[in-house]
């Protein structure tokens, strides 16, 4: 029953999401999204207050692991300490690939984990562009994993006791919670053959070398249009005998474009879940991050 309630209010959100978006894009003159590099003075202001509050001793800044270390399983937990934490953005949702979420991973170089964001905004990047510097206030935030057992670390602003839910951090609480650098910083990927992915690698940013999608996909699209939320779609490893699963969401913006079927290359993109929680999969931030611009494998 859990599942199917979730499985509705996702229906529903993903709908209210495509009206927002056509809504938002009609409003947009020139199709300009230039994200902007400078902070505001009230932005500064409160990063200021917030890092002085660390400086002075008021604040604990922990790394993401130590803070993924606060989960007690099968209880969602609000945290009630003084704590920030800093990390870099790994997902976007420039594309609608990813919905009201967004990961931050804890370097742009060999970065070793990550915690998931549920914010009640959409078209994030806008401000929580991929690479920017953000730092976390998690005092009366809640954390739990997405799934019990699944490894996705999520930190949201309410609980939901009926559901045992955590739920996305509101409008109100963005910005007492949420705080963006100037930094905006190239990530490195981290290198991976397809048999090297593991739950370790969930929300950050990767390259899957040496892969190709298997040739009966041909002419087939990202998104299966027969398919109400994602489609899975299987990648083959060129050198260790290994396949993987690139999902797309229904709603991404090149849902319909031909998968590469031709060549052989890398993928670009974030170790995710399946919505139930049981499958490892990547999840694109944009398509031209899909390059099989070499001869097909043999395999």
């Amino acid at each position: 029953m859990k599942l199917f309630i979730k499985i509705m209010q996702t229906n529903r959100i993903l709908i209210a999401s495509l009206v927002l978006s056509l809504v938002f894009n009609s409003c947009v003159e020139d199709n300009d999204y230039t994200v902007p590099e400078s902070l505001g003075d009230e932005e500064n202001k409160k990063l200021s207050e917030i890092l002085g509050k660390v400086e002075g001793g008021e604040i604990e800044l922990k790394t993401i692991p130590a803070v993924r270390a606060l989960i007690k399983k099968y209880d969602a937990k609000q945290i009630i300490s003084e704590i920030l934490v800093k990390g870099y953005v790994s997902s976007s949702d420039r594309t609608g690939n990813f919905y009201k979420e967004f990961f931050i991973q804890d370097s742009v170089d060999n970065p070793t984990a990550s915690l998931k964001i549920k914010i009640n905004q959409t078209h994030i990047y806008n401000k929580f562009n991929i690479g920017r510097e953000v730092y976390v206030y998690l005092k009366g935030m809640y954390i739990d994993e997405e799934n019990t057992g699944d490894g996705v670390i999520i930190i949201g602003g309410r609980y939901d006791n009926f559901d045992d839910d955590i739920l996305d951090i509101t409008p109100s609480q963005i910005d007492n919670h949420l705080f963006r650098t100037d930094r905006t910083l190239a990530l490195t990927p981290l290198e991976l053959n397809l048999s090297q992915v593991s739950s370790e690698h969930i929300g950050i940013y990767v390259k899957l070398v040496d892969i190709q999608f298997p040739i009966d996909l041909e002419n087939q699209s990202y998104v299966d249009p027969d398919d109400y939320f994602d489609t899975e779609r299987a990648v083959e490893s060129c050198t260790d005998n290994a396949t993987f699963i690139l999902e797309t969401s229904t709603f991404a913006s090149f849902s319909d474009r031909t998968l590469p079927t031709q060549g052989s290359g890398n993928i670009l993109g974030i170790i995710n879940k399946t919505y139930d929680g049981k499958q490892l999969v990547i999840n694109l931030n944009s398509a031209d991050d899909v390059k099989m611009d070499k001869p097909r494998c043999n395999l």
